[in-house]
């Protein structure tokens, strides 16, 4: 009997926009999106404006709109309804830490309950009550002294120690970005560090094993994530992203926000001698003022300021800690700005790195499946890798559990009501 095809749905939620990525799965295949694992249906986006800020939700208004926007469009292009999304979440208040755990095996052989518990006991951390864990992420385990078991399962042993990267967030934080969800008429089925989720669209299986530093350039935060022997060993956070690269081109050409926007995505450039030095672009001025021209050597210079220095911050936390030992394939940059001019350039500067830059994802196909391969714009690597995070990880809690759920259905009463309004 053919195993049922599911749909599945990865919602994005950034601070710069929403994206959805619609497809389908077969049984338990990992799928790559293309002939056969999870055929492509369709993607949506819409603009998030102001509704976040440092990547954390500051307007659950503004951010429902955009995921109803982005939810119909993506309905419209699959020709399907949306109930239930995997979803981002992000921003600085996330943090990351390594733990361990030990328990006792009663029988002999490790089951997989044994692997439950050792891994609950690595999770106990001491948390404030604002915060929750988010994901445990399994690195190796230890059983009689032998390192570097990967599966422990059906071993024999007397003592199993889980060694894993533990991801905690804000509790408000995770309620708003599920309180959006809700409103928009969406039940989360899971739950995903954004970052991880990038990363299982734009990582290699050989880079995470040989040693790759994930770099997200988002516009609220840029996050580090760094992989060995196919684990995440090393996670930071920093409220700085590509916005305040653009405040920074506003203030200093004096143009409106968006305008420098524009100016920093069609004209920008990450370093300052890479530009000719006859190149001018023309600035729009503020309040009716007449627009005028200035050498995008200077739009350079102000742009390759402020990345350098966010390259610099997150680099000091990965030397700090000394995960640069892991990284035998270097760096690889993702999100909407590692498409700037230069970054790459930049980035191999101040790290000493080999960078690679992941741009457009080339979706694999198999034999299964008529549709050719298909190429997705990296913009969508987010909630492309929602979908392969939690195939990966069925069986799992992807969704925090707290008692604060219960708020959902209040907030959930509220929202619905401009939520109708906007799909009247």
């Amino acid at each position: 009997m053919a195993r049922r095809k599911e749909l599945l749905v990865g919602l994005d939620v950034g601070a710069a926009k929403v994206a959805v990525v619609v497809g389908k799965s077969n049984g338990d295949d990992l799928a790559v999106l293309g002939r056969g694992f999870l055929p492509l249906r369709t993607v949506g986006s819409a603009p998030l404006l102001a509704a976040q800020r440092r990547g954390t939700v500051v307007n659950l208004k503004a951010t429902t709109e955009a995921i109803v926007q982005a939810v119909h469009e993506a309905e419209l292009g699959a020709n399907c309804g949306i109930l239930s999304v995997v979803a981002s979440i992000g921003g600085a208040h996330v943090r990351s830490v390594n733990s361990h755990g030990v328990v006792a095996i009663k029988r002999g052989e490790v089951r997989p309950e044994d692997v439950e518990r050792v891994l609950e006991a690595a999770r106990a951390l001491a948390l404030p009550d604002d915060r929750q864990v988010l994901h445990v992420l399994p690195q190796d385990y230890v059983l009689d002294g032998q390192e570097g078991i990967l599966d422990p399962t059906g071993m024999s042993g007397i003592r199993l120690e889980a060694r894993v990267h533990v991801v905690t967030a804000s509790v408000t934080a995770a309620h708003n970005v599920l309180a959006c969800c809700q409103g928009a008429g969406l039940d989360v089925v899971g739950l995903v560090w954004a970052p991880l989720a990038t990363a299982e669209a734009v990582l290699t299986q050989e880079e995470k094993e040989l040693g790759v530093a994930l770099l997200d350039f988002g516009a609220g935060t840029t996050d580090v994530l760094v992989f060995d022997r196919g684990a995440p060993r090393f996670s930071f956070s920093l409220g700085l992203g590509g916005a305040v690269v653009t405040s920074d081109v506003a203030h200093g050409l004096q143009t409106p926000f968006h305008e420098a926007e524009h100016l920093k995505v069609s004209q920008g450039c990450a370093v300052r001698d890479l530009v000719g030095a006859h190149e001018r672009v023309e600035v729009p001025g503020v309040g009716g003022r007449p627009p005028r021209l200035v050498p995008r050597s200077e739009l350079a210079w102000m742009i390759e300021a402020r990345v350098e220095e966010i390259v610099q911050l997150v680099w000091e936390e990965v030397r700090k800690v000394e995960a640069d030992r892991y990284l035998n394939c270097g760096v690889v940059l993702a999100g909407g700005g590692a498409a700037l001019p230069g970054l790459d350039v930049l980035v191999q500067r101040v790290t000493g790195q080999q960078v690679r830059v992941a741009k457009d994802l080339v979706l694999a196909s198999d034999d299964l499946s008529e549709d050719p391969p298909a190429v997705l714009d990296g913009i969508y690597a987010g909630a492309l890798g929602l979908l392969r995070f939690h195939l990966r990880s069925r069986g799992e809690e992807l969704v925090p559990q707290t008692s604060a759920h219960r708020v959902f259905r209040v907030v959930k009463s509220y929202l619905r009501e401009f939520v109708s309004a906007l799909r009247a």
